[in-house]
């Protein structure tokens, strides 16, 4: 098998990319980035649908002003400015329809609840303008419950947590427990009716990491028809020096745990981030570390080369690569949009 021919031949579904890189590149002069160097170099790298963590609760999302709110109506507008000017190559993922076989879509995302203030308007106001996944939390806590940081009082989801999920099945959006404390990541299985996913984490049977899932967690998403996205942060796959097959680790295990067909691209990958601030624990004059032979998108060839080596078939592979995240968008998202 030629791993370039598998990425030709298959839908492939980045699960988690912020949108730090164009805020960067928006602040040093850049008017159209994503028009103009972020998604053409995702479409030369293979991906057909991203997950464009558009806002959310990091500092970063914001800016770095702290208006979560505000911000994240900025950052929707700068995408919708700028989608009409790509000529097509640009498209909004808002319906089961907008799912693409080989072109490029981005699925907005808010990466924790901050931006809604606690409104549930808000959140259908969101909705409007095309937001269709949202996690929960991000690290710390907010009005919707507490992050994987947020250990002292094992608190979980609050009651605007509980009816965020509700209001979310019922407009077809989806539900990421990326983040999420242990309390309201088993809440939340309780409380939703469709499927759920962590769009970018991997496994405590690998590395104990509180941004990691332990097996029961792992085979509740699977037992819920939902999704784990692994996360190529080296942080999170192995103590020091993280290789592409300290990655695969991770996936052979989840795999053995709860099959393939759970088993996603989360990835989150921070090469061409920009600086960030102190405020979301990076140094903004350091390089981010990142993962050997695994540091971008461009990278996803010695992906395929990886699992091909540890026997994995075509088809399996196909369903890492977005397969498995297609069946979960199509049974979350709606045929039309609901309001």
């Amino acid at each position: 098998m030629d791993p370039r021919e598998i990425l030709k031949n298959h839908v492939v579904v980045e699960g988690h990319r912020d949108v730090y890189e164009q805020l960067y590149r928006r602040s040093i002069g850049e008017p159209n980035p994503l028009r103009d160097a972020i998604a053409p170099r995702l479409i030369r790298d293979g991906i057909n649908v991203c997950v464009y963590a558009i806002s959310g609760d990091s500092y970063s999302h914001s800016q770095n002003t702290g208006r979560y709110l505000d911000t994240a109506l900025e950052n929707i507008d700068m995408f919708l400015e700028e989608a009409p000017k790509s000529e097509g190559m640009i498209s909004l993922v808002k319906t089961r329809a907008d799912l693409p076989d080989r072109v490029l879509a981005f699925l907005l995302h808010f990466e924790g609840g901050m931006p809604l203030q606690g409104s549930i308007h808000q959140l259908r106001n969101f909705y409007r303008l095309g937001l269709r996944s949202m996690q929960l939390t991000w690290n710390f806590r907010n009005e919707l419950g507490d992050g994987v940081w947020e250990t002292r009082t094992k608190g979980g989801l609050t009651r605007f947590g509980v009816d965020v999920i509700r209001e979310m099945n019922r407009l077809g959006m989806v539900v990421d427990l990326a983040h999420l404390n242990r309390e309201g990541f088993f809440q939340a299985l309780e409380v939703a009716q469709a499927p759920l996913i962590v769009s970018h984490a991997n496994a405590c049977g690998m590395l104990d990491n509180p941004r990691n899932l332990a097996d029961d967690q792992i085979k509740a998403i699977a037992e819920q028809g939902g999704l784990v996205g692994i996360l190529a942060l080296p942080a999170r796959v192995t103590r020091q020096s993280a290789t592409l097959d300290d990655l695969l680790n991770h996936l052979d295990y989840m795999v053995k745990l709860v099959g393939v067909e759970h088993i996603a691209l989360g990835l989150d990958f921070v090469k061409y981030d920009g600086p960030r601030t102190l405020k979301d624990q990076h140094h903004p004059l350091h390089s981010p570390e990142l993962i050997r032979d695994f540091e971008e998108v461009e990278d996803l060839a010695n992906l395929i080369e990886g699992l091909i080596r540890r026997g994995y078939k075509e088809q399996e592979i196909a369903r890492i690569l977005g397969g498995n995240y297609l069946r979960v968008l199509k049974t979350i998202l709606p045929e039309r949009s609901v309001i």
